[in-house]
This record gives C-alpha cells, sequence and structure tokens, in this order.
C-alpha cells in the first residue's frame, strides 16, 4: 500500500459524520413544514458539503462553499422568510411534488447504477511514480515531441527558468486556484453571482401573499 495516499481513522469518521449530516439535514429540508426551520436545515446541509471539501483537500471551494452558499444564499432566504406572517404554515405541499419524487428517484437510481458499475481504482494501489508525484507529490510538466504532456517526478530537482515544480493535486492548490479564477476562468467566476441574484428572487417569491390572503406588511 501506497503510504502518500494512506487516510488516517479520524478523517474517515469525520467524513462520514459529515455525510450523514449532509443527508439527514437535506431530508429535513424538504420535508418540515417551517419555511424558517427549513432554511436552518439548508444552511446546515451546505456547511457539511463544505466539510466535505475540506476533508478532500479542496481548501479554497470549501471555503467560497461557505461565503456564497452558507454566508448569502441560506442567510438570504432565512430574512425572507421571518417576514412571512405565517411561518411554521409557510411550507405548503406542492402540486407537482409527487413528479419531484419520482425525477428524484430515477436521478438516484442512475447515480446508484453509475457507481456499481464503474471500476475504481483506489490511490492507494497506485505504483507509478508520475502517477503519485502528479497526485500528492512535487512534479515538472514536461513537453514531449508529440505535443502531450507528461508528469515527471520532481523530488530533489532544481527548477530552472524554463522549470516550474509545482506540488501535487491533492495538496495546497488555493492559491493556483485563487490565480485560475481571476485571469483564464474570471468570467463562469462572475457568473456565480447568479446564484444570489436567484437566491433573492426566491426570497422575494416567498414574501409574495398568496391569492386571497392579506398582505403582511399592510398593503392590503
Amino acid at each position: 500500500m501506497n503510504e502518500a495516499f494512506e487516510v488516517p481513522t479520524v478523517v474517515s469518521f469525520a467524513f462520514w459524520v459529515a455525510s450523514a449530516i449532509t443527508i439527514a439535514a437535506a431530508i429535513m429540508v424538504v420535508t418540515v413544514r417551517d419555511v424558517f426551520k427549513a432554511a436552518v436545515f439548508l444552511a446546515g446541509s451546505f456547511i457539511g458539503v463544505s466539510a466535505i471539501f475540506f476533508l478532500l483537500n479542496a481548501e479554497f471551494v470549501g471555503v467560497v462553499q461557505i461565503l456564497v452558499y452558507v454566508g448569502a444564499v441560506s442567510i438570504l432566504i432565512a430574512f425572507s422568510v421571518m417576514m412571512i406572517s405565517d411561518v411554521s404554515h409557510g411550507s405548503q405541499p406542492s402540486r407537482a411534488r409527487y413528479a419531484s419524487v419520482t425525477v428524484s428517484a430515477l436521478v438516484l437510481a442512475a447515480i446508484a447504477v453509475t457507481v456499481y458499475n464503474t471500476e475504481w481504482t483506489l490511490n492507494s494501489g497506485l505504483t507509478d511514480p508520475d502517477a503519485i508525484a502528479g497526485l500528492s507529490g512535487t512534479f515538472i510538466e514536461d513537453e514531449i515531441a508529440s505535443g502531450e504532456g507528461r508528469v515527471r517526478d520532481a523530488s530533489g530537482i532544481q527548477a530552472s527558468d524554463s522549470q516550474v515544480v509545482q506540488t501535487g493535486v491533492l495538496g495546497d492548490s488555493t492559491g493556483t486556484v485563487g490565480a485560475l479564477l481571476v485571469r483564464e476562468f474570471v468570467l463562469p467566476f462572475e457568473t456565480v453571482g447568479l446564484v444570489i441574484v436567484a437566491a433573492l428572487i426566491g426570497g422575494l417569491a416567498l414574501m409574495r401573499p398568496r391569492e386571497g390572503e392579506p398582505d403582511p406588511r399592510g398593503g392590503g
């Protein structure tokens, strides 16, 4: 077994705990009738997902998950539902709930079949030094004659002006990801702001009184 990919028992335990919290909170979001409690459980589910990202060494994505979804979307929804006149009975059954359950069950079945039929390769079984260096160690990307890239183990190599020694993808890649987001991928990064706009529209929709009900803000 490759020691570079050995996972401590406490990390495995934390992963399963975070996964259980995420799934349980997501189920509560769609089952509780109190809209405010559903928003709180939604924030809890997002926090569980961010914890999983941290455990997978994706610290940058975990921080963005907290800032965008927990710190913006969930809080916006929570403040919106607090302005509803009847919060505890605000989440009424949807007319499309049976269709939603059917579609969700089909998607879950497709994911389960895909996971079951996929031949997974464990990192602990890797023996190729280039693959190990590219995932967990240090490496240099060499360009061969055919134009394809090749990962070369850079352990103990002094980088020259034309070579850049990089850490493995399972290492701390926060700086690299941040530089890519503000350079090559700035447009997709800015598009994430549409999530906040969608949450704002959803919060305003929740605040609107239902047909035939008085406006809780005094508008009649």
